[in-house]
């Protein structure tokens, strides 16, 4: 307290009586110390509050907008996982016909070797499914598309060269049949030429003229009977040997392109998430694969021994 305060608090003593002096003194002390210091924190109180209604609107509106975010990104993600969905159907619908018309592109092969089939009847088959494989190139990966392009490249590399070869067992397969022809009509002839013989012993003919000319006909169609046998034999020992090697070829060939085809089937369960080990896939498959061959090389040897 300063000198001038205690000179003011005198006069008023002198003046008021001490009762108004300590009234005044309790006053005096309440506006100078206590008064500012209870302004001042209301005022922080109240400048705190409004601080606090600032930030809190803040809050909520970051709240808000992040709600917002939150709920663009769930429905983007499921928008893209939809697509992933829709995409996987397809890519199945794909695979399943390209592995339908594979597997006939594969017996397209085996069945080269029975030249009871046209070609024409062998590959029309495999034409007709040939757009299925060709959509693989349009919804697959680089590892599916470089896998099914080569399985094919083969298919096709294959089919070449097995209708070269084969060419020339079906010409002998013709002339085989031709010869076979011709030896009927000799066959035939004799029939009839018997039948003949037949009727002129019930009509007592005894015209020796038309005898020998009838046995003459019979001795030389015997002769042309024998000839085409001859010629068969030999055809059918060439055609048969022949024939059994191109049946390899066409069982080899199978086996070969075969063992191109896990590499499809790997490429397109990785694309689709089907989970398996390659390597248990390739033991087993590989397995049934030599099974095969030794099954095949069993039969080969047996017919070569029969």
């Amino acid at each position: 307290m300063t000198i001038e305060e205690i000179e003011s608090i005198l006069n008023l003593l002198f003046r008021y009586g001490f009762e108004a002096v300590i009234a005044g003194v309790i006053v005096f002390f309440l506006i100078k110390f206590f008064l500012p210091g209870y302004l001042s924190q209301k005022g922080k109180n109240l400048a705190t509050q409004e601080d606090i209604e600032s930030i809190t609107v803040k809050i909520e509106a970051v709240k808000s907008g992040y709600a917002e975010v939150l709920e663009e990104v769930k429905s983007n993600n499921q928008l893209k996982i939809a697509a992933i969905e829709r995409e996987k159907t397809i890519k199945k619908e794909v695979y399943m016909e390209a592995a339908e018309a594979l597997t006939k592109a594969q017996n397209m092969i085996v069945n080269f070797s029975n030249l009871s089939f046209s070609e024409e009847k062998i590959t029309a088959e495999f034409s007709s499914e040939a757009g299925k494989i060709a959509k693989v190139q349009i919804v697959g990966s680089s590892e599916t598309v470089k896998a099914v392009t080569t399985i094919m490249s083969s298919i096709g590399a294959a089919t070449l060269s097995l209708m070269l070869d084969r060419s020339s067992l079906l010409e002998r397969k013709n002339l085989v049949t031709i010869k076979e022809k011709h030896q009927g009509k000799s066959r035939a002839e004799v029939e009839r030429y018997i039948s003949i013989m037949k009727n002129l012993n019930l009509q007592g003919n005894s015209d020796q003229g038309l005898w020998d000319t009838i046995n003459r006909s019979i001795d030389y169609e015997n002769e042309q009977i024998d000839e085409y046998q001859t010629e068969l034999d030999a055809l059918w020992e060439i055609q048969n040997r022949e024939h059994l090697e191109y049946v390899k070829k066409c069982m080899d060939t199978f086996f070969e392109i075969s063992a191109l085809l896990p590499d499809v089937v790997l490429a397109v369960r990785n694309e689709l998430d089907l989970d398996i080990s390659p390597d248990i896939f390739l033991d087993i498959y590989n397995e049934n694969l030599v099974k095969g061959k030794v099954a095949f090389n069993d039969f080969l040897e047996q017919i070569k021994n029969a």
